[in-house]
Parts: structure tokens; sequence; C-alpha cells
């Protein structure tokens, strides 16, 4: 009995040790971004713009609210290549344009719209996409405490391409494949459709999260936190502006 006990305490002790080094990193992660945020200040109405972007930003430890990001330019520049096949303007233009016009959603939505009326699939047939889309609502139900009606609201993936359209610009102006004119016509356009298609950063989030699930078949449990910090938290991005822009263009892109 004495064994079992060290060993627990010892569990516990490790646990609270991850816990605490965890909170420490966020705190540090979160110090650093301020002070980048400081170094290059944004008008409001551009840092409202980037928030369209500010999944895929957190999830990088990145700043949601300006360009210039701590990785360095040639790490970004492999990630481009490696993971989108963009290694130079066009590539970059390319990628940019389809995910604005046609995206994952293309693809994916009418998956989507058949996982919610409760068809079912085989692995054969669409992967992962199914149990990564039921793994995603269990797990925003149970650590964002989302409601099923939540999801009841959300028909489309369209956030997963907007947010990454949003992350893409910016890294593609970064290492110089597009002029920061470019980078701002494209984030805006992103902005734009994100203001269009939702009508809550909640639902904004959720759509996010079901592109990662279907498009991806990824787990979303590594993108949870974030949520939460721009859900949750009062100086977040998302509580301080509004899923609708003033003056969005009224038609889908």
């Amino acid at each position: 009995m004495k064994i079992v006990g060290f060993i627990v305490t010892i569990v516990i002790l490790l646990i609270v040790s991850l816990i605490t080094a965890s909170s420490r990193m966020k705190k540090k992660n979160k110090k650093l971004r301020v002070e980048m945020e400081m170094a290059n200040p944004l008008p409001k109405e551009k840092q409202h713009l980037l928030a369209y972007g500010a999944n895929l930003a957190l999830y990088r430890s990145e700043s949601p609210r300006i360009l210039p990001m701590k990785i360095d330019n040639e790490t970004l520049k492999e990630g481009l290549s490696s993971y989108w096949d963009i290694s130079n303007p066009e590539e970059a233009t390319q990628t940019l344009e389809w995910l604005l016009t046609e995206g994952h959603r293309a693809k994916y939505d009418p998956l989507l719209m058949e996982l919610k009326a409760g068809q079912s699939f085989t692995e054969e047939e669409v992967g992962k996409s199914q149990e990564c889309y039921e793994s995603a609502q269990e797990a925003m139900m149970k650590k964002l405490s989302f409601a099923k009606s939540d999801f009841d609201r959300v028909n489309t993936i369209a956030a997963w391409d907007f947010d990454r359209a949003v992350n893409i610009a910016r890294w593609s102006y970064i290492i110089g494949y597009i002029t920061e004119e470019q980078a701002w016509g494209y984030i805006e356009r992103a902005a734009d459709a994100g203001s269009h298609f939702f009508q809550s950063w909640k639902d904004y989030f959720i759509s996010f999260a079901f592109g990662r699930a279907i498009a991806y078949e990824g787990y979303i449990y590594d993108i949870l936190w974030n949520g939460k910090e721009l859900l949750d938290e009062k100086d977040s991005i998302w509580n301080e502006f509004s899923i609708k822009r003033s003056g969005t263009r009224n038609k889908v892109i």
C-alpha cells in the first residue's frame, strides 16, 4: 500500500508540474506576443481583418494582431513548400485564389451535411473524417461547454479555408512572394467572406474545427485551448472585434 501511495503521489506531482509548466509557457508566449504587437503596431481596422486568421496564428504561438512573426523566414519558406507546395509567387497566388473561391468547402461541405443528417460511412469511404467529426463535437462540448444546438447553425467548413487564407497571405508576404498590398487584399477578401458566412465567432470556430476534422482528418484537441482563449478571455482579439464588418460586400466570395 505504501508503494501504491508513493506512486500516486509521484503521478500527482508530475501532473501538477506539467500544468504549471504549461501555464508558464502560455504566459511567456502571451508576453512575447504583446511585445511584438507594441513593436509593430497596426490600426484597429487592420487588426480586425487579421482576426479571421486568429485560429491558426495562435496555434503557431504567433500574434493574430500583426503581420510579423517570431519564426525565421527560412523555416517559414520550408513550411510553405513542404505543406502547401508553395515555392514561388505564382503558387502563392494560385493557392490563395483557390482558398478564397473554392477551398476544401467545395468538396467537403456536402459531407458535413450528410454527417449532420446522421448518415454513416465506412473508413474506406471517408477515411477518418466521420470519426474525427464526432470526436470534434464531443471535445467542444466537454472542453468548451458547447451545446449540440451550437453545431446546428454551422453548415460549412468555410472558416477552415478563410482562416488559412489569412495566414497564407501573411506568410507569403513575409518571405517576399507577394507584396504587402497584395497580402492585405487577400486578407480583406477572407475577412469579408467570413463576415458574410457567419453570425458569431463561436460559429467561426466550430466551422474551423469541423474543417480540421473532416478535410484534414485531424483531431482538434490541440486547437481547443486557442479557441477557449479567443472566445473567453476579455482581451482576446475576438472579444474586441465583431464577426461582422461594416461595409462588407453583400456577396459570397
